[in-house]
């Protein structure tokens, strides 16, 4: 399995967008991704989680407007299952051209940075890679809290049991190590 997000589907051409500005193109994919350590992966090319977004050129770049919605795999905190959560994200990013920065104070193009910012998108060779946009979109519509239901158990503290599925015979005690002496104490004072 991959580490991220990478799906062949999801890089764009945007060429034929960029040539003609102001147009306009509508896009879509179905993916079947799984939350992973690291963020997304895509588990398979086809599946229920559904892109669908318009594309809008113009003087600056590519506008990417639209919807993500479906259910991706994840883990539940307390049980350690694997779940599907159900999503639906409104999108709405700027794909900036290459080299392009701010208009100065006389209306020209400035020229932009040689380095991109971290958390801005660029078009690529004529290509824009929505697997980002998607990755970042994801993780930040899952809920912090990710319980496959609010009646989860979880697992037991001491055996590791699911406690969702079984009942383990574990003592639900916890003394601190410090305080052994005075339970033998109390046990002494009951047996008397």
């Amino acid at each position: 399995m991959a580490e991220k997000l990478n799906s062949r589907q999801l890089k764009v051409p945007v060429t034929n967008l960029l040539k003609r500005v102001f147009s306009k193109e509508k896009f879509s994919a179905n993916l079947d991704i799984t939350v992973g350590e690291q963020g997304l992966v895509e588990t398979s090319d086809r599946g229920d989680f559904r892109l669908e977004v318009w594309l809008e050129s113009s003087p600056d770049g590519i506008r990417v407007k639209g919807r993500l919605a479906g259910s991706v795999v994840m883990e539940c905190t307390r049980c350690l299952e694997g779940y599907r959560q159900d999503l639906d994200i409104p999108v709405d990013e700027f794909y900036r051209r290459p080299g392009l920065g701010a208009l100065g104070a006389d209306g020209r193009q400035v020229p932009g940075p040689e380095v991109e910012e971290e958390d801005e998108y660029v078009v690529e060779e004529g290509v824009i890679d929505l697997n980002i946009l998607v990755n970042d979109a994801v993780m930040l519509g899952l809920p912090i809290k990710r319980l496959c239901s609010e009646e989860c158990k979880g697992l037991c503290q001491y055996c590791g049991s699911n406690l969702n599925l079984e009942q383990c015979d574990c003592r639900g005690e916890d003394i601190d190590p410090r305080l052994e002496v005075l339970r033998t104490l109390l046990e002494r004072d009951s047996e008397e």
